[in-house]
């Protein structure tokens, strides 16, 4: 009798034991039964360039490690919207996700923030260099730390310019009174008070429609944004302004990318600055097909002049002064440091 409830007992101890195992989270490691699961989740769409790279991965590991790693990725938010997938970092349900820099920043805390400075990067070239060459993806990780997440690279989402329904905007004067959709963040609604708008923030389900009945002028996104939903039909006006690079950092949880075996992780990191950066070449090609297709479309297209820049620039100071206020100066001018 005692030897029967002794195997019951250890019986249950096991099947706990397996079931805490099983979801302890943090990502889908190594193991002997079976190739390392990273399962790439995004809000893009699966004809971006964000998305066919990704798939690439995939393709690129099982050529340097075959067998080894197992590559599932799903587009236009299968896994969730990106909430979900900044959370699902941390609980395993997602391995690697890609999104806006400010979703990011807003879990990790101010330092990180100043990733998303105006006119910090004021070109795609300044932006490759000063995060690539200058320190920036290893001061923006640094500023992640803490908070548990890991930017292994990071993918063009494109710089960030303006598209309206009734104009162009040379100028703070020209923004006046417009209301500009924006992502919720403070450091957003900075930027374009200080620029002269009304900045309006708004979930994106409401964009098109807001946009299509007028309540709201305007909206600052990529140029592949514009393009995937067909902007420039409903508003014909852009101003390339280049007011922020606005990245995609490629994250995935620190605890689960250290619990890697080193050679693992050399070549799954090696493989994702491989992806990244043919992503980053085909995505700015890209961009230059976007303009045609909106010129060729009627749409006005106009570059800023570097006197417009340069007087944006200037109206922007005091978002920088609010930035300093907020993490130190010492931090500002870290970031400032990676500039070309």
């Amino acid at each position: 009798m005692k030897t029967k409830r002794f195997l019951i007992i250890t019986l249950a101890m096991l099947l706990v034991i397996g079931v805490f195992t099983g979801c302890s989270g943090e990502g889908e490691g190594p193991s002997e039964e079976g190739p390392i699961v990273i399962k790439i989740g995004h809000t893009d769409t699966s004809q971006r360039s964000t998305n066919i790279w990704s798939e690439k991965l995939g393709e690129i590991l099982e050529e340097k490690a075959p067998g080894r790693f197992k590559v599932e990725v799903y587009s236009d938010g299968q896994l969730g919207d990106t909430p979900d997938l900044v959370s699902g970092i941390k609980i395993g349900t997602v391995t690697m996700m890609f999104d806006l820099s400010s979703v990011i920043t807003a879990a990790s805390g101010p330092d990180s923030t100043c990733i998303d400075l105006p006119f910090l990067y004021p070109s795609f070239e300044d932006w490759e260099k000063g995060t690539f060459e200058n320190g920036g993806l290893e001061l923006f990780n640094e500023t992640l730390k803490d908070s548990g997440y890991y930017c292994i690279d990071m993918y063009y989402n494109g710089m960030r310019q303006v598209i309206s329904r009734e104009k162009i905007y040379k100028n703070s004067d020209d923004l006046k009174g417009q209301k500009v959709r924006i992502a919720q963040n403070d450091l957003n609604i900075e930027i374009w008070k200080a620029m002269g708008a009304n900045p309006t923030p708004m979930a994106w389900g409401e964009v098109i429609t807001s946009l299509s009945q007028g309540q709201i002028d305007a909206l600052d996104h990529s140029l592949g944004v514009f393009n995937d939903f067909n902007l420039h039909e409903i508003a014909p006006y852009v101003t390339l302004t280049n007011h922020a690079s606005s990245p995609f950092p490629i994250i995935c949880s620190r605890a689960w990318i250290e619990s890697l075996d080193p050679a693992d992780r050399e070549v799954l990191e090696e493989s994702v600055r491989e992806v990244a950066k043919n992503q980053r070449a085909d995505e700015y090609a890209k961009e230059q097909e976007y303009l045609q297709r909106f010129k060729d479309e009627g749409a006005e297209v106009y570059q800023l002049t570097a006197a417009e820049v340069e007087a944006f620039m200037e109206a922007v100071q005091p978002v920088y002064d609010y930035q300093r206020k907020l993490v130190g100066d010492e931090m500002v001018q870290r970031w400032l440091d990676t500039r070309p």
